[in-house]
């Protein structure tokens, strides 16, 4: 009888216990399926979001561009020639080197021409001699006409005498000055500051007026010649600015100035052909390159913008999405002014509007978007 009595001690002592432990799992188990189900419902909220880049719509000044397209050339090109036939004696200078204007380039052997100078100015002595003699001659037979001692046929003979030689000595003069021009013309110079070509020519080679020798290209102004639409003649003047892009330096722009219009339409393109010049002392733009130029009409000030990528093209214009209350609504644009990266928007929305910028392909209209 004292065992059943104990035994029924410990099963009474031992239930409140178990009782006890059965109750801290039913909340440890209930606590962790609440914070379960709230995860799950955090997960299918953001699952039902879409995630996107947002943007403002501004204002803005846009310049008014008119695209022309054109060529590079030289302000200044020439083909070196010799004045004078002969053998080439020196080369001065290196090929692709800058010169200055009146650099010597060429020199030509002048030995002939030397000797024949020589020979000249000896001649004009020996004549300017004969005519001081005949001047003296002339003079006394004038006056012993003048005392009816001499005959007026003496007198007229030196006097045609002293007047042919002074004549002479005229000529040979003339001739003495042009040897000294041929000589000059023996040195071939630059004509103008700018780099030199090729040689065509080298020493010890006989050359005559026909030969090209090398040619001089002024690279540090330059000479745009382009075109744009006969549309465009109104908005274009002289002293215009313009923008100039290479292919070889696509992200720079270079600055020129219109100084040449065509009266003329080009009845074959209907387009105006148009020449401007531009610096160019880093000598980054070569002749002979591709152009292409942003003539700067006007500028229209405080317009509607966003960036282009903000745009969905659609079968009757374009389309934008606007976020409001959390919500992306597709709303018709029209556009203006493009330029890169950014568009006019004329019509369809208003400054401070929220827009997706990017994350289109994810959106439909109402869809809900993610808070940033």
């Amino acid at each position: 009888m004292k065992t059943d009595r104990a035994d029924r001690r410990r099963a009474c002592g031992t239930a409140p216990g178990l009782a006890a432990l059965i109750l801290a799992l039913l909340l440890v188990w209930g606590c962790g399926a609440d914070n379960s189900q709230k995860d799950g419902q955090q997960d299918k909220e953001s699952e039902s979001c879409v995630s996107v880049d947002r943007t403002k719509v501004e204002t803005a000044d846009l310049e008014e561009i008119i695209n022309g397209i054109g060529s590079i050339e030289a302000f200044q090109s020439v083909k070196v020639y010799p004045e004078v036939s002969g053998i080439i004696e020196t080369v001065e200078f290196e090929e692709g080197a800058r010169v200055k204007k009146g650099q010597l380039l060429f020199t030509i052997d002048d030995a002939k021409i030397r000797a024949e100078l020589d020979a000249r100015q000896a001649a004009l002595e020996e004549t300017r001699a004969n005519l001081e003699n005949a001047r003296l001659v002339f003079k006394r037979r004038q006056r012993l006409y003048e005392q009816k001692l001499g005959t007026e046929e003496a007198r007229d003979e030196a006097r045609t005498r002293y007047q042919a030689l002074s004549a002479q000595v005229k000529r040979i003069q003339a001739e003495i000055e042009n040897i000294r021009e041929t000589l000059k013309d023996t040195k071939i110079r630059a004509p103008f500051d700018g780099f030199a070509g090729a040689h065509h020519v080298d020493a010890g080679q006989l050359v005559d007026t026909e030969t090209q020798l090398t040619g001089v290209v002024q690279v540090d102004r330059l000479k745009i010649r382009f075109t744009v639409p006969e549309r465009h003649m109104g908005q274009v003047r002289v002293g215009q600015q313009i923008r100039i892009s290479a292919p070889a330096y696509p992200e720079e722009k270079f600055a020129g100035t219109i100084y040449f219009i065509d009266p003329q339409i080009d009845p074959g393109t209907r387009s105006l052909r148009i020449q401007a010049q531009a610096g160019n002392p880093e000598n980054q733009l070569r002749p002979g390159g591709f152009a292409s130029v942003e003539l700067i009409s006007g500028t229209r000030e405080g317009v509607l913008t966003i960036p282009e990528e903000a745009l969905i093209p659609t079968r009757s214009g374009y389309m934008v999405f606007v976020i409001a209350n959390g919500r992306a609504k597709g709303r018709e644009v029209k556009i203006g002014l493009r330029r890169p990266g950014t568009v006019e928007i004329t019509s369809g929305l208003e400054e401070g509007e929220t827009i997706v910028r990017a994350g289109h392909i994810s959106l439909y209209e109402g869809a809900e978007v993610c808070s940033e």
